[in-house]
């Protein structure tokens, strides 16, 4: 139960011991599918309240936030994240005999986990820095957390998009990220690190049959980032192999769904199928299921799951998605109605221009690009010339507008 308001705007003693690189591995690996599973914490921490006055504070530090990614400022991030928080929800040690190889595990963990975790600004940025876009969509208060929310939207040039939701704490007046929650892992990161850490704080000792099943996840997740690397059929085969209760979790299917993705569509769909089945009434599906419908050339499911994920995100740009799978099934009434939808309300998204440029062109509404053209060239940095070397580049896939003649008169006008 949450209020959202739209802003203006991821006993093993020979690893605990001496094998550091290998902790080092689980988390390299694990910052690429980290996600969302809500949770009730009993403590005596402070709660903020949903008011006016925190709401303000909240878009500040959305906005500092965002700055930050921007700007590559890791300090921010660094100061602003609860650290303690955050590992006491992996590691209950109330619960767990504190023996001298558990403290030693947990300081190995949290300079691991740490290494990895600040990280995440340097990824986004270099994200951005590669023509990505990185935006603040809304916040929210969720009423069973006593928490409040900050959800982002990640956009790439190849039309990739996922959220990130950031939960943050209320300590001394100020707000702090406590966890993370990637739309495309399916659960907070720190659940994810909980079910890493069990593996990889499990005795293995004995022959037993759970063991070796443990024991061949464990080996799996210290050498993925080679198997994945290297040879994608490969990696495909090894995490098909393990057995198990891992073979439950979001990171197994979410790592799959990953792997399948590179090597062909029948593998990536089987893969999301897997995971549809295994979660089917969770709001984390709905980014794979979106291209899985795609894929099936089923129209009114891929725009029920824009639907529904319009509904949990209260994002409008998802309006760009939906004109785009309206493209691939020629609703060019609803694809002209997302993509004027777009550019008027995310001017300086050039993505948004060129569709909507070339939906025209396929509708042969010459005179509606031509209106267009001059919109660019008002509201963007665009000059004439430039657009005229986009639309005269023979590589491109305009088909009728480079020999319409109300666009060569277009041209010739001074």
């Amino acid at each position: 139960m949450f209020y959202k308001n739209v802003l203006f705007l991821h006993n093993f003693p020979i690893l605990v011991n001496s094998n550091t690189n290998a902790m080092r591995f689980f988390f390299s690996i694990l910052f690429s599918f980290f996600t969302f599973t809500m949770w009730t914490q009993e403590s005596n921490e402070v709660f903020a309240e949903n008011n006016y006055e925190n709401n303000l504070k909240v878009v500040a530090f959305a906005k500092k936030l965002l700055n930050s990614f921007h700007e590559y400022d890791t300090r921010f991030f660094y100061t602003h994240f609860h650290k303690e928080a955050f590992v006491s929800t992996v590691i209950d040690t109330q619960k767990e005999p504190f023996e001298k190889n558990l403290q030693t595990f947990q300081k190995t963990f949290e300079k691991g986990f740490l290494q990895e975790y600040f990280k995440i600004p340097e990824n986004i940025h270099t994200l951005i820095k590669n023509g990505a876009s990185f935006d603040i969509v809304n916040y929210y208060y969720h009423l069973d957390e006593k928490k409040y929310h900050l959800l982002f939207r990640l956009f790439t040039e190849e039309d990739h998009i996922d959220y990130y939701d950031f939960q943050l704490d209320y300590v001394d007046d100020d707000f702090l990220v406590e966890d993370l929650y990637r739309y495309k892992a399916g659960e907070y990161l720190s659940e994810t690190l909980k079910n890493i850490h069990t593996i990889v704080h499990s005795n293995f000792s004995g022959d037993t049959q759970e063991n070796r099943k443990r024991q061949q996840v464990y080996f799996f997740l210290v050498r993925y980032s080679t198997l994945f690397s290297n040879n994608y059929e490969r990696a495909f085969t090894a995490i098909q192999n393990l057995k198990g209760d891992f073979t439950n979790s979001k990171l197994y299917h979410t790592a799959k769904i990953e792997i399948a993705s590179q090597i062909n569509d029948v593998f990536y769909m089987e893969a999301i199928d897997e995971f549809l089945k295994k979660f089917p009434y969770d709001t984390s599906t709905s980014l794979y299921a979106l291209d899985y419908y795609c894929l099936l050339k089923n129209y009114n499911a891929s725009m029920s799951i824009l639907d529904d994920l319009a509904e949990v995100t209260e994002d409008d740009f998802l309006e760009f998605l939906r004109a785009n799978v309206a493209m691939q099934f020629d609703d060019y009434q609803t694809a002209e109605k997302g993509y004027a939808y777009i550019v008027n309300q995310y001017p300086y998204f050039n993505s948004g221009f060129i569709s909507l440029i070339l939906l025209y062109d396929e509708l042969q509404k010459h005179e509606d690009n031509i209106v267009l053209l001059s919109r660019i060239i008002e509201n963007t940095e665009y000059t004439k010339q430039d657009l005229i070397n986009f639309i005269d580049d023979k590589t491109n896939e305009l088909k009728h507008l480079p020999n319409a003649q109300i666009y060569k008169r277009w041209k010739r006008k001074k």
